[in-house]
């Protein structure tokens, strides 16, 4: 083998006789023996005590920065990523968990679904009160009207005190056939069928016919008492009663006749200066106003004027007044509140309930219950006939016309009713509501507590689509209360929460308990689901109060490795067998060429001779040292090149 020096002249050409096509496209001859490659361009290692060759795994965390004004878990770097929940007041309806995704306020006080379970009080969850059958029935038609002393109910054809203390008694109206619509005037009660009104002294006095409906079969009618008149509808023509002890039967003429023959009137509802009717024709639904004009001696209604239009197959069924300020408005498609503007218009507010048509509601403090037909939501995912709750004095997502709402109550546990909840009303403090169909009847707030509800979290993903390694879940829970307060995960919310993976069985003696995720995420995951359990006390039947609730991750996403890889650059090298190579000016194009790569952040292949390696990476740095002096004779620029490669 001849002795070759560094101021000698090429060798071997390290073009290999073949043409460049570009960087890193150098192609190397079979006989040459090289240690690595990064794409096309072949270099032998240049490792050594001062250039050795690192691997090692890329940061994938950033330094913990608050800059939030109030403290808060973000404040913490307990090397774990933490969510916690101290309330739920803002009540169900969000499907994430993630204050990117929907608002802070809607993250932190909000649950996706959830039933059996009372929410409203500020910084705790506890178990909502049962409900019991006070009255039993198989109707198809029910409406229930609340008194002082009761209600009263009126199932198909016939009329049904039920007094506060559960018993019930006949009420004779006088008429027969199915009972259409009720209302009181605080003294009388007035019923109306296909023949016309009734009226009985409250709360079960025998009733008389006083009014004709005109036509004499009506199939629809609506009978209410507001602004100290009773508005009456049979058919498409609107009444003005003030007469409850005529001296004739025949009904006053008709206030207004609406124009469609197919119209049916809904409900009537008042406001500061106007009463409201609703109702609808087929797809097309509105709310007439009627103004009021009031002298010194006369009060005149004015004719009835469109105030709002209801989207397209979406029909008002129900109205409800509430402190003059709001109406409450229940739909085929759900419920809206509208806003009462001072010249009596009207400002709809969303959609807030959308699984379930509302034929009623009925306010009790600033909250009001509404019908949701067999849309209730007992926990655990099951459906029962019952209602919802709405929060007036919580308005949700930024809209002052979306209120906070949660499921309610609901039939009993042990019921075996298949119908519908269509009517609520409030009786000796006490919210009462009917349930059409099989084994249905009138049921009634108790004051005991429900033996089990639920909530479910909306999707954790603590603000990344990354995989978590999921670590443990906390419960905290107030001290003195004797009920449960269990805990389940997911990481992929299939199936009811009962059938999720237990993490927690609570106690009442035990106010801060975690549990461990292994088991619901046994592997990295993006997402995971929680649900909790609450259990009344089964001896005392004291309610859980859970006060919140924290969750413990770390973050796994996959790792990036880097190489720190030395690489021999000189215009001549001698390979592993002893064969010197090279041409002069080849160190600095091969340098050229490796920072054109990371000029690029091109994605090349990485091949490692020396141990079999192969990955893609892209060269992130390049560093250089020179090691070869400039001479008479030669003007190389050799030295130890540094690529700093990452694995993709």
């Amino acid at each position: 083998m001849v002795d070759i020096d560094i101021t000698s002249d090429i060798v071997e050409d390290l073009s290999f006789g073949s043409t460049t096509t570009g960087v890193g496209q150098v192609n190397a001859p079979d006989s040459t023996n090289w240690d690595v490659a990064i794409g096309d361009l072949k270099f032998l290692l240049g490792t050594s005590q001062q250039n050795p060759y690192v691997r090692e795994t890329a940061d994938f965390r950033r330094q913990r920065i608050d800059t939030q004004r109030n403290f808060g878990e973000q404040s913490l770097d307990s090397g774990y990523w933490v969510r916690a929940q101290a309330s739920f007041h803002y009540g169900s309806g969000i499907s994430t968990a993630e204050p990117l995704e929907s608002n802070d306020n809607e993250s932190q006080f909000r649950y996706k679904e959830g039933g059996g379970v009372n929410p409203w009080t500020p910084g705790e969850l506890t178990l909502l009160n049962e409900t019991a059958s006070v009255h039993a029935s198989s109707a198809t038609n029910m409406t229930l009207l609340g008194i002082e002393t009761g209600v009263l109910l009126a199932e198909d054809s016939t009329l049904t005190y039920i007094n506060n203390a559960g018993s019930d008694s006949a009420v004779t109206y006088g008429g027969s056939g199915t009972i259409l619509s009720m209302t009181d005037t605080g003294q009388y009660y007035l019923v109306s069928n296909a023949a016309g009104i009734f009226r009985g002294d409250l709360p079960s006095g025998t009733g008389t016919k006083i009014y004709d409906n005109n036509p004499a079969s009506a199939t629809n009618t609506v009978i209410r008492y507001v602004k100290g008149r009773v508005m009456y509808a049979d058919g498409i023509d609107i009444h003005e009663i003030t007469d409850l002890t005529p001296s004739s039967a025949t009904l006053p003429t008709a206030l207004f006749t609406h124009p469609n023959s197919a119209w049916e009137w809904t409900d009537f509802a008042d406001g500061p200066t106007s009463i409201y009717a609703s109702g609808y024709s087929l797809e097309n639904s509105a709310i007439y106003r009627i103004g009021i004009t009031t002298t010194a001696t006369t009060t005149t209604l004015a004719q009835p004027i469109v105030v709002a239009e209801m989207p397209r197959g979406e029909d008002v069924l129900s109205m409800y007044s509430y402190v003059g300020s709001f109406l409450i408005i229940g739909t085929t498609s759900g419920v809206r509140v509208a806003s009462i503007n001072d010249d009596g218009s009207l400002t709809i507010g969303p959609l807030i309930l959308t699984d379930a048509p509302v034929d009623d509601a009925v306010a009790f403090g600033s909250f009001v219950y509404v019908t949701t037909r067999n849309k209730g939501n007992a926990g655990d995912r099951s459906q029962k006939a019952g209602l919802f709750r709405l929060d007036l004095g919580q308005p949700v997502n930024g809209d002052p016309l979306k209120f906070a709402f949660a499921a309610d109550l609901t039939i009993p546990a042990d019921s075996t009713a298949a119908g519908n909840a269509v009517s609520v009303t409030i009786s000796d403090d006490k919210i009462w509501f009917a349930v059409t169909g099989s084994n249905g009847g009138v049921f009634k707030q108790q004051d005991t507590f429900v033996p089990s509800g639920w909530i479910e979290t909306g999707r954790i993903r603590l603000g990344t689509i990354e995989k978590k390694a999921w670590r443990d879940v906390r419960v905290l829970s107030k001290p003195g209360f004797a009920g449960s307060a269990v805990a389940y995960a997911s990481s992929t919310e299939t199936g009811n929460p009962s059938t999720w993976t237990q993490i927690i069985t609570g106690s009442g003696s035990a106010t801060d308990i975690s549990g461990k995720l292994n088991t619901a995420a046994p592997s990295p995951a993006p997402n995971l689901y929680l649900a909790f359990n609450l259990l009344r006390d089964s001896s005392s039947g004291a309610t859980a109060k859970m006060i919140g609730y924290q969750l413990r991750a770390v973050p796994a996403p996959s790792r990036t490795r880097l190489l720190s890889v030395p690489l021999m650059v000189f215009d001549f090298v001698t390979d592993r067998k002893g064969l010197k190579i090279g041409r002069t000016g080849f160190a600095f194009e091969t340098l050229e060429k490796l920072q054109q790569l990371e000029d690029d952040s091109a994605v090349v292949q990485w091949r490692d001779f020396t141990t079999g390696e192969a990955a893609t990476v892209y060269v992130e740095r390049i560093s250089f040292t020179r090691i070869t002096p400039p001479t008479n004779s030669f003007s190389g620029v050799g030295g130890v090149a540094t690529a700093l490669l990452r694995i993709v």
